[in-house]
């Protein structure tokens, strides 16, 4: 069991250098452009956009040069590395089981709301609201993810909290094989 603690450990661990270092290379590429080193900024700007739109009005700006993503997406990536750093507060990172998934569409509402809202013509969405729905949406969704990938890379045949406790349907077909 103590594998599987220290297993689960280094999946959190590594998730969160991961996560870290996505944003860190999405907000680097301003600087370099401006500190003139083009060759590396371009390699970045040219691979994040391939994710994101890109409209420099929509992104967060360092020197006058916009993120290599748009402010949603920076808020999407910081929430989803937020997410992970406060997840051992409420949660022990062993965890499998993922939380209710109405919990991700009420994550995805204010960012719709956010975006229809400015599409109709209702308001006028700024770089704030877009990076604040897309970090909800982001931290929510750490909390989805790291629980997936430590039961993916959980060694096989170890308890976990799905396998004690069963699903309903995992209960109906076992009293169906029993009959």
């Amino acid at each position: 069991m103590a594998d599987y603690q220290n297993q689960s450990r280094i999946v959190y661990l590594s998730l969160i250098a991961l996560a870290a270092a996505w944003l860190f290379s999405l907000a680097i590429a301003p600087r370099l452009m401006a500190n003139g080193h083009p060759f590396p900024a371009v390699i970045l700007y040219q691979g994040f956009s391939v994710i994101c739109h890109q409209m420099p009005e929509r992104s967060f700006h360092y020197h006058a040069l916009p993120f290599a993503v748009c402010a949603r997406c920076t808020g999407i990536y910081a929430g989803f590395l937020a997410g992970l750093l406060v997840y051992p507060m409420w949660r022990n990172v062993k965890e499998t089981e993922p939380p209710p998934r109405w919990w991700l569409v009420a994550s995805a509402v204010p960012m719709l709301i956010d975006y229809s809202g400015d599409l109709i013509g209702m308001f006028a969405n700024t770089p704030l609201t877009r990076a604040a729905t897309g970090g909800l949406l982001g931290a929510i969704g750490a909390w989805f993810i790291l629980p997936a990938l430590v039961d993916f890379f959980s060694p096989s045949g170890l308890p976990d909290r799905r396998l004690s406790q069963p699903s309903n349907n995992i209960h109906r077909y076992l009293a169906k094989r029993r009959s």
